[in-house]
């Protein structure tokens, strides 16, 4: 996958559009998250949407600077940042799906500034540049920054 679709990808949540494809399920190193897990109401809450999707950002940005540039390490705490925000996933894809992007844009707009930030710690890190190319890390980023 390129740095510029991996980007694509990492500002898909904050701009509301995703276009790469989905991955496809167990093709990860874990177990693929439920391919269809409740939003449970999120989709509805969009300020508390806006702040689980910067706290997501910032879960990969922190488990990136942690990881550095080993891959397995990467790709193993992407796989658990996607079990704990799986209700952001859904909602997420909920929220596009009903045609609510701008609402969703106008939830995210007082954090906008942070998550720009971790946009840039994910982006300007060693770990995406290192680890792109690695097939297990990329389906598990994928399945973290694109619905289900």
């Amino acid at each position: 996958m390129s740095r510029s679709a991996l980007f694509a990808i990492v500002l898909g949540l904050a701009a509301c559009s995703h276009t790469a494809e989905p991955a496809t399920p167990g093709t990860g190193s874990a177990a693929p998250a439920d391919p269809k897990p409740s939003a449970n109401g999120l989709d509805k809450d969009l300020p508390k949407l806006a702040e689980r999707a910067l706290a997501l950002y910032q879960g990969v940005a922190s488990a990136f600077a942690a990881a550095g540039t080993d891959c397995a390490v990467a790709t193993a705490k992407l796989d658990a940042l996607a079990k704990e925000f799986a209700d952001v996933i859904a909602a997420n894809d909920k929220v596009l799906h009903d045609h609510r992007a701008k609402e969703m844009r106008v939830a995210l707009e007082p954090h906008q500034k942070e998550l720009d930030e971790a946009a840039h710690a994910i982006m300007d890190g060693k770990t995406l540049a290192t680890c792109s190319s690695d097939k297990k890390f990329e389906n598990a980023f994928d399945r973290l920054m694109e619905p289900p």
